[in-house]
């Protein structure tokens, strides 16, 4: 891997052209693009690039240093603290949660008591993924909102199939609380923050205020405006659903605490944040994508899992309130891609570029694919739920296929979609574009039941 290239690829003025053209296309006011690349001899380069506004209410410039919301990007960060509980002996992966919180409940009594530490970690928890109690801004929130959560369904089995779980990282997060005897936030800033030398990452809007921070845009429900997005009036989640979502941190930062991740756990100020053991392990599959994806083969502890060409990259991304941002980190070439944005469309503009700057370095991006042979969707059609939204998937006029996305519960302010076409890839799998984004979609049978797996596990609904 030409790891000088990857150190100096964004000096090109063609990187920054490129960014300034896709963000107008895309309709994205502000970005961040970064890459930190490690060489052979000990060397760390990190490069970013800017453009656009960080509001296009107050027409602040993003620079470098402005802070954008780096979503469930979060969970890698949470992943890290609790990989740090694993080194000192205080759990074990594989430690049941009610050891460490014995207030621990949910619905399904069965489920409570055979919930591990991996399964948080791992999506495969079973608790209804999508929990967004408002339980206030005290340092007690996380552990109102675990205690809140007697109610909460149950989409699979402990240790069955993967469903994205933001409220399960949220009880990952009171676990470090209990162990520590201290915040969340706090745990952060003494744990990660400090050891790495971080100084421009937070994680409430009191401290977020004090930086350049970038504002979330939506799409514009006035289909003539020019405006193609507007600036959301609510920036921010609820401080109770931090552990999964709620770090504001500047690319800078963002790819200094990518590059311990790429050092073994060992910070670019020669602190040591997690054992090399855990890092490794944390890039370990725990669960098989195959059938499901082509695009990720499987998941590890926090980490998404995918092949790039015949190179690993271990990455996630983040989306919020009309931010979204990606990390792709490429452990064997010790090299890391990065793209912040303020915008609902932010996704489209990190494919494009992250493809380019991919190419540029010898790599393949991934992308869906079609399976040979029959690729009617017949058996698919139908309504599919999760607590928080409703997808349809029905026959077109011209014999082919759309689907209707429903917010069942308001969470981003976005507004309602109109129906999108679907491209079949499979008699069970399809493709559907996403604000501008290629996202896969498969039909899976769980427990005797019909779902749409579309990251979250969406049980199909009674006709």
């Amino acid at each position: 891997m030409p790891t000088k290239l990857a150190a100096d690829l964004l000096n090109s003025p063609h990187w920054q052209q490129r960014l300034d053209t896709l963000a107008t296309k895309h309709s994205v006011p502000g970005a961040q693009v970064g890459v930190v690349a490690l060489g052979d001899d000990g060397s760390v380069d990190v490069r970013v690039l800017t453009t656009g506004l960080t509001s296009l209410k107050t027409k602040v410039e993003v620079d470098a240093d402005t802070l954008f919301q780096i979503g469930s990007i979060t969970k890698i960060w949470t992943t890290t603290l609790v990989m740090q509980l694993v080194d000192e002996g205080l759990l074990t992966l594989d430690t049941p949660v009610v050891e460490v919180l014995p207030e621990f409940a949910i619905a399904d009594a069965d489920n409570t008591k055979n919930v591990t530490v991996r399964q948080l970690l791992t999506h495969t928890a079973g608790i209804d993924g999508d929990v967004f109690t408002d339980t206030g801004d005290g340092d007690d929130c996380i552990e109102k909102y675990v205690t809140g959560l007697a109610s909460a369904i149950s989409v699979t089995p402990a240790g069955g199939h993967l469903s994205y779980s933001n409220t399960g990282f949220v009880v990952a997060g009171r676990i470090v609380e209990v162990l520590r005897g201290q915040t969340w936030d706090e745990a952060l800033t003494e744990r990660i923050y400090r050891p790495l030398g971080l100084t421009q990452v937070v994680t409430r809007p009191e401290d977020a205020i004090l930086f350049r921070v970038a504002v979330g845009h939506l799409a514009n429900p006035d289909q003539e405006s020019a405006e193609k997005v507007l600036p959301t009036t609510r920036w921010a989640l609820p401080r109770s659903v931090g552990p999964a979502c709620t770090i504001t941190a500047s690319m800078g930062d963002l790819l200094a605490f990518a590059a311990a991740h790429l050092r073994g756990g060992l910070g670019l100020t020669g602190e040591r944040i997690l054992s090399e053991e855990s890092v490794a392990a944390m890039r370990v599959p725990q669960f098989d994508l195959a059938g499901l994806s082509t695009v990720d083969q499987g998941w590890g502890l926090g980490w998404i899992l995918s092949d790039w060409n015949g190179v690993s990259c271990v990455h996630h991304s983040g989306g919020v309130i009309g931010q979204i941002a990606q990390l792709h980190t490429f452990p064997e070439l010790g090299v890391a891609i990065s793209v912040l944005t303020n915008s609902h469309r932010g996704a489209a503009l990190a494919h494009d570029i992250e493809t380019e700057i991919a190419r540029a370095l010898g790599l393949t991006y991934p992308e869906p694919e079609a399976e040979p042979g029959e690729t009617d969707l017949s058996a698919l059609v139908g309504a599919y739920e999760t607590t928080t939204d409703r997808i349809e998937l029905s026959r077109t006029k011209d014999g082919g296929y759309q689907v209707q996305m429903v917010a069942r519960v308001e969470i981003t302010g976005e507004p309602p979609m109109p129906p999108l076409p679907v491209t079949p890839l499979s008699r069970s799998r399809f493709l559907v574009e996403l604000a501008g984004t290629p996202f896969e979609a498969a039909g899976v049978t769980v427990n005797g039941d019909e779902h749409l797996y579309m990251t979250r596990l969406f049980k199909k609904a009674d006709a």
